[in-house]
């Protein structure tokens, strides 16, 4: 397996996620987790939180993390080091317990479909955050949108 490197592969390593977790209530299924199955739930927390619209731009064009990130306005190479926010750190443990304790990916709303003569009605059972809330709330100051319902028109 590969190895977790922060800001490579992982936005945080795994003895900085062992000691977050240490301190929540609900982190049995952390605790009970391997070391290999861990990594694959920082790994797969990352890439989940990677694919959000942050704001701002990557500190370097060529960085395979979105994070960490720096002012659009902030010239190149400008400030030379930046570090991930403890908040994006602590997301993406919080994720990673909920992936391990849900055992599954995040999914959309679920859609309900029935007919009704030659009409057909169609609604959303509930709609759902991709992520869950106390993760959303760790992020939310981070990203161009709070919401996952809220949609960003850019020219």
């Amino acid at each position: 397996m590969t190895d977790l490197i922060v800001g490579l592969n992982s936005y945080v390593s795994q003895l900085d996620a062992d000691e977050l977790a240490a301190n929540r209530l609900f982190a049995a299924a952390w605790d009970a987790a391997t070391p290999d199955t861990k990594k694959r739930a920082l790994f797969t927390a990352t890439s989940l939180l990677d694919r959000m619209q942050w704001q701002g731009r990557p500190l370097a064009p060529t960085q395979p993390l979105a994070w960490p990130r720096v002012n659009e306005r902030s010239p190149l190479g400008y400030p030379l080091t930046v570090e991930i926010p403890p908040a994006i750190s602590a997301a993406t443990v919080e994720l990673a317990m909920h992936l391990l304790a849900s055992g599954e990916l995040p999914g959309g709303p679920a859609v309900m479909q029935r007919m009704l003569g030659d009409s057909m009605v169609m609604h959303f059972a509930h709609v759902s955050d991709e992520l869950p809330k106390h993760v959303r709330r760790l992020i939310e100051p981070f990203l161009r949108s709070s919401s996952a319902n809220v949609a960003e028109v850019r020219f």
